[in-house]
């Protein structure tokens, strides 16, 4: 069994909260830092913690800013490029561990959380290898996702909430995963994403279907293909072969330019579909290829 520790962050005046996952027995453990999709709580996370532990990993699962048990506000604001800020703060933490091999720390995401470890890495040299699993690595299509009409909705609630907020009003929010209505738009409304958040998040205190609106402007702003160049890690992609979620021709095209050490796994499906049909192969794949790319 994996000994578990209750682990606080202090960054930039906030606290970051999660859990450490580590190996019984083991002084100097490399750590994985394990980050999920767009919404979901660290908590969602944690049942996965034994494949880490079992490859002779630790891992790392936190909430970011503003989400789950983290503080922050306005809540369900979720920033891509502040976390991956934060996620550098939260590597130098994990170096000044004793119990931690500051030369053994990997980075592993699903989807948003795949696009911050690739991003991460980019900027990072501590970074020393990145599992990066069906990441939209342009947040520019993530606008392809809604329908013409439900975009342009979207798009005038931007500038609406900025001017609602600087007047003292709570931050607006939109659902996250359900089916959309008049009025009433989602982020996400396929039935596979609905089916495998459900079973993901069914019951957990710390899951919320929301996300505020000036999200939406966070998203549409990161380009993390621009730094595939920079990329020095060994990088391991798993994508779906049939991805318009997280578009898999661009995460091909941003592959392609990684000059590393690197390899790519393509699942048949879509988005949601690979992660419902072989979830737990993907997991173990990728906690043994981490843990062997640390070890080196």
């Amino acid at each position: 069994m994996p000994i578990t520790e209750d682990v606080q962050f202090h960054v930039s005046g906030l606290t970051l909260r999660g859990k450490l996952f580590r190996p019984d027995g083991v002084d100097r453990f490399p750590v994985a830092v394990l980050q999920s999709g767009l919404g979901g709580p660290a908590e969602s996370l944690y049942p996965l913690a034994g494949s880490f532990t079992d490859a002779g990993l630790a891992c790392l699962i936190y909430d970011h800013r503003n989400t789950g048990y983290s503080d922050g506000e306005p809540r369900q604001q979720f920033d891509p490029w502040q976390q991956c800020r934060d996620l550098r703060d939260v590597i130098t933490h994990l170096t000044l561990r004793r119990d931690v091999d500051p030369d053994r720390i990997g980075l592993w995401g699903i989807s948003i959380g795949g696009a911050n470890s690739l991003f991460t890495a980019a900027t990072d040299g501590r970074v020393k290898a990145v599992v990066s699993i069906i990441p939209p690595v342009s947040g520019w299509s993530a606008r392809a996702l809604q329908h013409p009409d439900v975009l342009a909705e979207l798009e005038a609630l931007i500038p609406a909430d900025r001017q609602a907020q600087l007047r003292g009003e709570p931050a607006a929010t939109i659902r996250l995963h359900g089916v959309p209505a008049p009025g009433d738009p989602v982020m996400f409304s396929d039935e596979e994403g609905l089916e495998f958040v459900e079973n993901m998040t069914h019951r957990l205190p710390s899951f919320r279907n929301e996300i505020t609106i000036s999200t939406l402007d966070r998203i549409y702003e990161m380009e993390v293909r621009a730094y595939a160049e920079r990329i020095t890690a060994p990088v391991l992609m798993i994508l779906a072969s049939k991805d318009t979620v997280a578009p898999v021709e661009e995460a091909r095209e941003m592959y392609d330019r990684i000059a590393g050490r690197k390899e790519v796994i393509e699942y048949h499906g879509q988005h949601y579909e690979i992660l419902s049909n072989h979830f737990p192969e993907i997991i173990t794949r990728s906690a043994g290829w981490l843990a062997a790319t640390l070890r080196g």
